[in-house]
């Protein structure tokens, strides 16, 4: 049996790419340990659906000036871990991943990329002086740097889309084809539309929900100040953002105050096992990432697109490549072209003037786009490696 080690820059509480594809390769027969941060409301160890869990890592990963204790964590994994692959989530932990293959050379390393990390933005809401933002500049290029030098160890990279795979396959000059795994969610039963988000708002029944899911929102750069501006107090129109309560929200709920709009609501994050009952309540799901300047958010296939689906609503969406190679292949939703005024209103209003046909061919696409679909590739990929 192949024993492999995933790598994960988090306390593993609500990854659910990471969980599905650990799950999945200890249902396929590898013997999974999984090496994550410590938090003080878990366990240090413990064992989730057969995914052995270790909590052993510090924050000092995150501290680009701390660089050394990424080789004492590799010497520490080495002395205390027996494995034949490394699974390593994302810029940080390919750093580990690649000390950890300096000392054990004949492991394999397999690179998950979530995102196209080179091309990533920084979101500019999130500093309050110029000081601060230029370090941030200066610390993101160390790392975009610190992922393209520990390119010449990967063995294999997985990420989340054909348009990244190709990105990343030039980018880091990898040695096999680039694997596209998209984190698309579990098949569950027949999702009954319920009124949860009405209630909680009281939305009366005449007015079409949009809605949004995400766990963070930032300003001016996921394009929700555009989509606020064209809905702002249309009637039976209402706006519903399910998201983070957290600094990067606030400019969000400021625009929102500052503009007088009394159609937009939040509600906090739910937990995943609660997202199709609550998405079935609303009538719209939106994917409104309008980024021409960020490679990493125009060749986005956000996670919400399938959770939408999943949920069986139709998506309204923008004409960028991956949101279109779906929505149009599927018929299950409108991508518009933001640059014209007024297309994320016109675009809902199409939906909603074609909406049983829509929504009759999303719950047909729920039926392919599922995880237990997605995860043979994965199973397939390993049994090769």
């Amino acid at each position: 049996m192949k024993k492999i080690l995933v790598l994960l820059d988090n306390a593993f509480k609500n990854d659910r790419r990471v969980s599905r594809e650990s799950e999945t390769l200890v249902g396929a027969g590898f013997e999974v340990d999984l090496v994550a941060v410590k938090d003080d409301g878990s366990p240090e160890n413990e064992t989730i659906n057969g995914v052995n869990v270790h909590r052993l890592l510090n924050t000092d990963i995150y501290d680009i000036k701390r660089w050394r204790c990424f080789k004492r964590y590799a010497q520490m994994i080495v002395d205390r871990f027996e494995f034949d692959i490394i699974h390593a989530n994302d810029q940080a932990m390919l750093h580990l991943g690649s000390c950890i293959k300096k000392i054990k050379p004949s492991i394999i390393l397999v690179y998950d990329s979530h995102e196209l990390f080179h091309s990533w933005p920084l979101n500019a809401s999130n500093f309050n002086s110029i000081p601060i933002m230029l370090k941030s500049y200066v610390v993101r290029n160390l790392q975009i740097r610190r992922e393209r030098r520990n390119g010449k160890y990967i063995d294999q990279i997985i990420t989340v889309n054909n348009s990244l795979a190709t990105d990343l396959q030039r980018y880091m000059k990898a040695k096999r084809k680039v694997c596209v795994v998209r984190n698309i969610p579990e098949k569950c039963s027949a999702v009954e539309k319920t009124d949860i988000l009405r209630k909680e708002f009281d939305i009366p029944q005449s007015t079409k929900i949009l809605v949004f899911i995400g766990a963070n929102i930032y300003a001016r750069t996921l394009n929700l100040e555009q989509v606020i501006d064209e809905i702002a107090n249309v009637p039976d129109l209402a706006l519903v953002f399910i998201c983070g309560e957290n600094k990067n929200a606030e400019p969000i709920h400021e625009y929102v105050k500052s503009k007088n709009v009394g159609n937009v609501f939040f509600h906090g994050l739910i937990p995943p096992s609660d997202i199709p009952k609550f998405l079935s309540s609303a009538d719209v799901g939106l994917v409104p990432t309008w980024n021409k300047n960020d490679m990493s958010y125009w060749y986005a296939l956000d996670n919400k697109l399938f959770e939408y689906i999943n949920a069986g609503i139709p998506v309204l969406a923008t004409q960028q490549p991956e949101y279109q190679n779906i929505i149009e292949n599927y018929n299950c939703g409108v991508c518009v072209n933001p640059d014209k005024k007024g297309a994320y209103l016109d675009g809902f209003n199409i939906i909603l003037d074609h909406y049983a046909e829509l929504q009759a061919k999303v719950k047909a696409a729920a039926e392919v786009l599922t995880w237990e679909n997605e995860q043979k590739k994965l199973v397939e990929l390993y049994k090769s490696l």
